[in-house]
């Protein structure tokens, strides 16, 4: 009977020490994570605050000949070219149109390259670009952009290949959940590094990540919060590299500052067709003036 008890306190050690190393392994890949910038406190911080309307003090409109910034009182204007491919002067900001309708012309869009994930997919699947012009995948992010071949071709390699006019990038929506938000606006600016190595003359444009309807975030996915949070990380990047930055999220939203019904689709976070008609009215409008 007393070696029966022995064995029993036995396994029970060998169980506690089981669990105690792996407690330990748990702790040091946390750490590693955050210390890598992977896991972090940004996206969470504010989860507890309602969703705001996308607050913006800063009027921009680009025109086909100059690119004119009003901010309060002060008014500068550059040429659009020079504007587009010098880094860091420190004159870019948000590009607000006031258009509300949803008229474009495809001709606009004739040698330009878009790249994004799921959301992006929409605009072959919904017949408004051939593959040639779209680099998209299910899941994509900042990161994965870099790397994943669809159809034998990175981002890059696409880009570098077709040396397009002008690149749309909208990443993050895969990632703000689970991905540090400074990590993935510092893995976009590699993306966009690459991209301008691969294409001197292309401009190169940033989207901002759209909104979620209130239900989507109610399931304990991605909440307006995180994409608030991702969006002014990213704008202040592409000002930082001067690259621009266009606020599709404004765009997209509601009175409330969630995902308007007009444009969401059911599952909350991806696009109806009417939303990728709003979007190129949105960005030919913002670009021409």
């Amino acid at each position: 009977m007393a070696r029966k008890k022995v064995d029993g306190l036995s396994v029970a050690i060998v169980i506690l020490n089981v669990l105690i190393v792996g407690v330990i392994i748990t702790l040091c890949v946390l750490i590693y994570m955050y210390m890598s910038g992977k896991l972090e406190q940004t996206d969470v911080s504010n989860l507890g605050q309602e969703a705001q309307p996308y607050a913006t003090t800063t009027t921009t409109q680009i025109t086909t000949d100059t690119f004119e910034t009003t901010t309060l009182e002060t008014t500068s204007t550059t040429t659009e070219p020079v504007f587009e491919t010098t880094a860091g002067d420190g004159t870019e900001d948000t590009i607000i149109a006031i258009e509300t309708d949803t008229s474009y012309d495809e001709e606009f869009f004739a040698d330009d390259l878009f790249i994004g994930d799921s959301i992006a997919t929409g605009l072959q699947n919904y017949g408004y670009f051939n593959a040639d012009q779209v680099f998209a995948e299910i899941g994509l992010n900042p990161e994965t952009a870099q790397t994943l071949e669809v159809n034998g071709f990175t981002s890059i390699t696409k880009a570098k290949e077709l040396q397009p006019k002008r690149i749309y990038i909208m990443l993050g929506s895969n990632g703000i959940a689970f991905m540090g938000n400074t990590y993935m606006v510092q893995q976009m600016q590699s993306l966009i590094e690459q991209l301008r190595e691969a294409c001197p003359d292309s401009y190169i444009y940033v989207l901002s990540i759209p909104p979620v309807t209130k239900a989507h975030e109610s399931e304990g996915q991605e909440t307006m919060a995180m994409v608030n949070g991702y969006n002014k990380l990213l704008k202040d990047m592409a000002d930082d590299i001067g690259v621009i930055y266009l606020d599709l999220c404004s765009e997209l939203q509601d009175s409330t500052g969630y995902f308007s019904a007009t444009y969401a689709e059911a599952d909350g976070l991806h696009f109806l067709g009417t939303a990728y008609k709003k979007m190129l009215s949105f960005i030919q409008k913002s670009i021409q003036g």
